[in-house]
Order: C-alpha cells, then sequence, then structure tokens
C-alpha cells in the first residue's frame, strides 16, 4: 500500500514551482502585519475544502471543533457546488460558498485562475481573521494567501510554506480527518476523542449497493455487483442507488430478473433514507463516509491504495482489500483498476454476512 498522498512526481514539480514563486510572495510577507492568536479576538474563520463530498464529511469533527472554541465567530466554509446541499442540511458553517475551482475540475484556462484570484480579493473584504486549508496543495495554499487572513494554517507538503502564517508538515500515512484535527489542535482547539457516531442498529432496513466513484479505477466491476446481489437477494433485502454510474447495473440486474429493490433522489433524501437502513457497500467514495456519519456501518471496497488514509470512520466497518499486494501495470501511481478486479463477490458476501450476524448480537 502507497502512504502518501501525493506522487513523488507531484512533489517535484511543485517543489519547483514553490521554489520559484518564493521571492515574490516573501517580499509582501514583508509588508503584512504579524498577529498572534489569543492577542485579538477571532471574529471571521474560513476553511477551504471545495474538493469532493466525502472530503467535507471526514473534515466535520474539525469544524466541529472549531465552531466550540469560537464560539462568537462566523465561521465561513468554501465548497464544491456538489457538497453544498449536504453541508447546509448538515449546518457545518454560519456561511456556506460553493466554488468551481480549476485545479480540482481540471480545467487549466489562465481565465479561471484570474477568477479564482478575483475571488480570493473578494473573501478578502470579509475580514478573514483565522483561516485553515487541510490538503497540503500548492494551489489550495496560494489561494488561501489571497484570501489575506491574519493568521493561516496549512500543510506545505508540495512547498508554498510562505503562504501560512503557520504552516505544518503533514503525516501523509495519517488518516485524512486526522490531519484536519492536527491543524485546528494547533490552533488551539480542544477536540473530542471518541468522534465516532452510534451505530444505528435497522435489522429491518436493507443492504445497500452504492457503485459510484469520481475515478473509474476505484469502481468495482459490475458483474461483481450483479453476482452480489444474486447472492444476497436470496435471504436478504437489497437496495441500489440510482446513479449515473450505476445505469449498466440496474439495466443487468432487471435483465436477469434479479430481485433487488433501487432508490433515487437528491443526497438530502438519499441521507435521510440511508438511516433506515443496515449497512451500505461501496468503493472508496462519499456513501461510506456519510453512512458513517450518520452511524449506518460501510463496507468499503479498496484497490491499491491505502484504506488507512481515507476509510469511513465508524464502529461496525468493514475494509475490503486485495489479497495479494498491487503487481499490475496500471496508468495511476495510486489506484489500480486490475485490483479492483481481483476482489471477488464471494469475499465481499461472506464480510457482509458477518456484519449482519455482529448486527443481531449488538
Amino acid at each position: 500500500m502507497i502512504n502518501q498522498v501525493y506522487s513523488s512526481k507531484i512533489l517535484f514539480w511543485s517543489k519547483v514551482i514553490s521554489t520559484l514563486l518564493l521571492p515574490y510572495y516573501s517580499f509582501f510577507n514583508l509588508f503584512r502585519k504579524k498577529y498572534l492568536l489569543g492577542h485579538f479576538t477571532v471574529k471571521t474563520i474560513l476553511v477551504t475544502e471545495y474538493h469532493r463530498i466525502g472530503d467535507i464529511l471526514m473534515i466535520i469533527p474539525a469544524l466541529t471543533s472549531l465552531r466550540k472554541t469560537f464560539p462568537e465567530s462566523r465561521l465561513i466554509l468554501l465548497c464544491s457546488k456538489s457538497a453544498r446541499p449536504l453541508a447546509e442540511n448538515l449546518n457545518l458553517a454560519d456561511e456556506i460558498i460553493s466554488v468551481k475551482v480549476p485545479w480540482t475540475e481540471w480545467r487549466w484556462s489562465l481565465s479561471r485562475w484570474v477568477r479564482m484570484w478575483i475571488f480570493a480579493r473578494k473573501l478578502s473584504k470579509k475580514g478573514i481573521d483565522l483561516a485553515f486549508d487541510f490538503k497540503g496543495d500548492l494551489r489550495n495554499s496560494w489561494f488561501l494567501w489571497h484570501t489575506n487572513p491574519k493568521i493561516s494554517y496549512g500543510y506545505a507538503t508540495t512547498g508554498g510554506e510562505y503562504f501560512f502564517t503557520n504552516a505544518h508538515l503533514m503525516n501523509q500515512g495519517s488518516h485524512q480527518s486526522t490531519r484536519a484535527n492536527t491543524l485546528v489542535k494547533n490552533a488551539g482547539c480542544s477536540l473530542n476523542e471518541n468522534n465516532i457516531s452510534k451505530t444505528n442498529i435497522n435489522t429491518n432496513g436493507a443492504i445497500v449497493f452504492h457503485n459510484g466513484a469520481t475515478d473509474p479505477r476505484r469502481s468495482w466491476p459490475v458483474v461483481h455487483w450483479v453476482k452480489l446481489a444474486r447472492l444476497l437477494s436470496v435471504k436478504h433485502k437489497v437496495s441500489v442507488i440510482k446513479l449515473p454510474e450505476s445505469e449498466a447495473l440496474i439495466k443487468q440486474l432487471k435483465d436477469e430478473g434479479i430481485g433487488v429493490q433501487y432508490f433515487e433522489g437528491s443526497i438530502i433524501d438519499f441521507k435521510n433514507w440511508l438511516k433506515n437502513q443496515q449497512c451500505i457497500i461501496s468503493p472508496d467514495s462519499m456513501a461510506g463516509h456519510l453512512a458513517a456519519h450518520i452511524g449506518i456501518p460501510a463496507i468499503s471496497i479498496f484497490g491499491s491504495q491505502n484504506p488507512k488514509q481515507t476509510h469511513p470512520v465508524n464502529n461496525l466497518g468493514t475494509i475490503i482489500r486485495p489479497d495479494s499486494i498491487c503487481e499490475h501495470q496500471s496508468d495511476h501511481w495510486r489506484l489500480c483498476k486490475s485490483c479492483m478486479e481481483s476482489i471477488s463477490s464471494e469475499k465481499v458476501f461472506n464480510a457482509t454476512i458477518n456484519l449482519l450476524s455482529r448486527l443481531k448480537t449488538d
């Protein structure tokens, strides 16, 4: 299992760019007033997490801690458009702003970068006192600097330590939620050591299939899902979430007459419906993190990526990995389609039955 968030190639080139930018931003830092936390009233806090919905769910403990530590402050959360409805529904911040970021959407035009710079300058008008970015991405760090916070915390993993007043080294092997918690703790926040939601036992609910993944190399093959549905539906209620990625799966299930149910709705509808189900089976994606947040056991299928970095955090959750270390030829430094294919339906079936038996005894 690769124990890094960023590839060696990305680290190399980002640090080259960081070195080139160093004189320019270091010069302007000379004219920025220096502040000490505790010597002024924190009125506005900015947190940037505009990548994926699952990323938002993993920083909830950090957001909760910030609100408890600075109860009189206004917390602003910057997130992606897809994450905003859920963030609002969960009341994660006082102000939630969605934004399209060129480097998360793989759009590299200069005009989009200029718009991000303009947007950062607009945010600076809000008078940001304290700011956090948990990614360690040079581009995120660049954006945060332009919001002009009095004090900022972030990781200089890809360089750009001059973009923060308080730059830290990232433990790339730690869980993503832990990395967020570490930064807010360094800002004086206290953390609840037990952030795991109480497990909801719903023995009359369905076993939920959520096969969506942002990258197809994280996906589990349709043929495996179909075989798993055939095995489980003999004695258990199975429900498949209707997604763009599940069209082929649903068609095959219907063609073969396999008796499963289907759910379709918004992410808020999904969250409310999921509360009453037995468990969820999904690849490494948002669905497992949402289930963990609301106390539904998650069975998460991982390929070659390290589950220690992004697994759903819940009491009865199960991680399923390939039987052997990845030796495949892959077009991605961390994700491997062949590793996902190597995980059999029988292995997931046995893990599911084992989980159901534990639910009955708890």
